[in-house]
Order: structure tokens, then C-alpha cells, then sequence
């Protein structure tokens, strides 16, 4: 009898072993079912009403520093006129960005306020975004100014180089970019919209549904002859646009932002597919 006892007893704990791990890998498949449901979801309702269901979802902000809050103060007017709420979204999506990339400079002094700054350019293209941080980079590089690239032979301001992983900028560029508000030229405005748009290329992420679709539907917009005549007789947009689609995407971004209004009145078609792709919401803003 006692062996009977003793050799029921592991038999026991492999079947109490047994309904423990059916348990969990049911709760565990049960919870990859409600993500990839509620994902769908979201996908059914961007492609409704052509913006995401939620955009901030943190309970908890990470706020920046007095002097943090005062650079952006000095030098991003759409952080200065942001609501109070958003700016704490503002806030904590800028420190998000600090912490999730690396920063690199060459021959110039790595900043706090060089971070801030670029993270503040990001952030403020990505602000309609729920899921905001991309994986197609990894690692900001900082050159003082126009610089040398191996790859063709010439002197570059910034680019994207999806290979290496690798956002470049020319900080007299860049700060000269967000100085000026009215010249339609903005560096990091320009490379992070290729960043957002090669991402949409060679991802097949949910989060860049909006931004993919939307794009799609600017380019069949832009089948129609007579208004991409006017688009390049109208001399509205610099002829650098019209270089290859990354090129006239990024430009829209950088007019959309710097000249809104006269973009609006020249080409309102073309104005709602850009916002509609970055889902830019001027609920966001202080009433002027």
C-alpha cells in the first residue's frame, strides 16, 4: 500500500503540473488573440474614419526639466502653442525619444540641447501618431555642418540611411530650420518624413496604415494631368520636390508645417491628404 502511495504522488504533480501549463498557455494565446483582435480593429476603424481610435494612451507622464521646458520655450513655437495637456504629451514623448536612440557628433560637442531639439523635430511630425517611435533607425549622427559623404562623393546637409540605421543632420542646418519658420525649408522635418516614409516601404506594420493609405491617396489624387500641371507650373513648391516621391513627400511636410494657409488655398486637396497622413489635429493648439 505505501508503494502504491509513493509512486502515486508524482503522478499527481505531473498532472497538477499539466493543467497549470494548459492554464497559462490558454491565458497566453487568449491575450495574443485580444492584441491581433484589437488591432484589426483599430485598422477597420483608421480606414473608417481615417484616424486612430486612441493617439495618448500613457497614464504617467515623464516631464521635462525648468530648462528643458525652457529651450523649447525659446525655440518651438508648436510646443508654445500646444494646450497644457499636450504638453505634457509633448513632453513625455520628447523624453521617450531621448532615451530610445542613440546620439552620435563629429567633430562638434554632443548637447543636451541638440537632443532636445531633434527629438522636439520628431515628435512634432509624429504628434497624430499613437505608436510613434520607428525601428527603422536606431542612432541620430550630428555633424557642425555640411559634411562629406563616402557613399556618392558629396557634401550633404542630412539624410536617412535606412542600412546603417543612421538619422544625419548638420546642426547649422538643423537649428537654422526651425530659426526660420517661413522659408518652407526645415531639415528635420525633411529627413523624418523619409524616415516615416521608407518605413511604410520595408514594414508591414499596422501603425503606418494611416500614413501608407493616405500617401496612396495622394498619389492617385496626383494622377489627374491638369492639377500636376499646376502643381509644378504654379511655382509653389521649390523644384526639389519634384526629384523622385520621397523627395516632393518630404517637401509637402516641410510646406505643410511652415506655410499652412497659403498651401491650403493653392492646393486643398493635396493640404487634407497631408494631414490626414500625419492626422495633425488643430484641437491640439491654443485658439489664436
Amino acid at each position: 500500500m505505501f508503494l502504491f502511495f509513493a509512486l502515486d504522488l508524482p503522478t499527481e504533480d505531473l498532472h497538477r503540473k499539466d493543467v497549470i501549463m494548459a492554464s497559462v498557455l490558454t491565458v497566453f494565446f487568449g491575450f495574443c488573440f485580444l492584441l491581433f483582435f484589437i488591432q484589426v480593429l483599430e485598422v477597420v476603424y483608421i480606414r473608417t474614419y481615417k484616424k486612430p481610435f486612441l493617439v495618448f494612451t500613457h497614464l504617467v507622464s515623464n516631464k521635462l526639466t525648468e530648462s528643458q521646458q525652457s529651450l523649447l520655450e525659446h525655440n518651438f513655437s508648436f510646443y508654445n502653442r500646444l494646450k497644457p495637456k499636450y504638453k505634457r504629451y509633448f513632453e513625455h514623448r520628447v523624453n521617450k525619444f531621448i532615451s530610445q536612440y542613440h546620439f552620435e557628433s563629429r567633430n562638434i560637442e554632443l548637447t543636451e540641447e541638440m537632443k532636445l531639439l531633434i527629438a522636439a523635430v520628431y515628435v512634432k511630425l509624429t504628434f497624430g501618431q499613437r505608436l510613434y517611435l520607428s525601428k527603422v533607425f536606431t542612432t541620430i549622427v550630428i555633424y557642425p555642418n555640411a559634411y562629406f559623404s563616402d557613399k556618392n562623393q558629396q557634401y550633404h546637409k542630412g539624410e536617412f540611411n535606412p542600412l546603417l540605421k543612421q538619422v544625419i543632420f548638420s546642426w547649422e542646418d538643423f537649428t537654422e530650420g526651425i530659426r526660420i519658420t517661413n522659408d518652407n525649408l526645415n531639415l528635420g522635418l525633411h529627413e523624418f518624413t523619409h524616415v516615416l516614409h521608407i518605413e511604410t516601404k520595408i514594414t508591414n506594420s499596422f501603425k503606418s496604415v494611416l500614413f501608407k493609405e493616405s500617401l496612396q491617396s495622394l498619389f492617385g489624387i496626383l494622377d489627374n494631368q491638369e492639377l500636376r500641371e499646376n502643381l509644378i507650373s504654379s511655382g509653389f513648391f521649390r523644384t526639389y520636390a519634384f526629384e523622385n516621391q520621397y523627395e516632393f513627400v518630404a517637401v509637402l511636410l516641410e510646406y505643410f508645417f511652415e506655410s499652412p494657409s497659403e498651401f491650403k488655398s493653392q492646393f486643398p486637396e493635396i493640404y487634407l491628404k497631408v494631414r490626414q497622413m500625419i492626422n495633425y489635429n488643430e484641437n491640439h493648439f491654443v485658439s489664436s
